[in-house]
């Protein structure tokens, strides 16, 4: 590798990514270091109610994780040095069982997330399934830039969770040294 050239830490720091919601009204940009910036198209905040703002925030998380995870494995693809088709024929080839449970296990990970206010709660199964739920009256009491303070916390929050839940996850299927005692009483 070039001295100059980005290693692949580096890369996934400096990536972002951007999802756009269902109806397309809003738009959710990722940092490769998880961070936040969440947009509603002028004049379409007040526009919505809780049930219906909570889809759109729910295809936005999926539709945004989505892009997270193809420029994730794109970078990672690059700093390999791998075509498209080395690259998934060594995602395949990873297919020893202790593999495939780990594989089974972030497909039904669960992370959740409350905002500041509690108002905003966040729930997803294997990052890829969002579910959102909007505490009835938040949207005519908190004004656009208050909702999306309390929107990026309850991601944060989430991402905290994520990060937990997948350490435990790892210590469940490969050696971190992590004593199973200590995995035990957190679980």
């Amino acid at each position: 590798m070039n001295s100059h050239e980005p290693d692949f830490g580096e890369r996934l720091r400096g990536m972002t990514v951007t999802g756009a919601s269902p109806d397309g009204q809003i738009r959710a940009t990722i940092s490769g270091e998880l961070s936040l910036q969440i947009r509603f198209q002028p004049r379409t905040y007040e526009w919505y109610d809780e049930r219906g703002l909570a889809r759109q925030l729910a295809g936005l998380g999926t539709s945004t994780w989505v892009a997270w995870e193809r420029e994730r494995r794109e970078i990672y693809r690059l700093s390999q040095s791998l075509s498209r088709d080395e690259a998934d024929q060594e995602r395949r080839a990873r297919g020893d069982s202790r593999h495939e449970r780990y594989a089974e296990g972030l497909r039904a990970l669960e992370c959740r997330s409350v905002s500041p206010s509690e108002v905003v709660h966040i729930r997803t199964v294997g990052i890829i399934e969002w579910h959102v739920d909007i505490e009835a009256g938040t949207l005519r009491r908190l004004r656009e830039q208050e909702f999306l303070g309390e929107l990026r916390a309850a991601f944060a929050g989430l991402m905290r969770d994520r990060e937990r839940e997948l350490i435990l996850l790892k210590a469940e299927h490969f050696d971190l040294g992590i004593p199973r005692s200590w995995v035990d009483r957190v679980r």
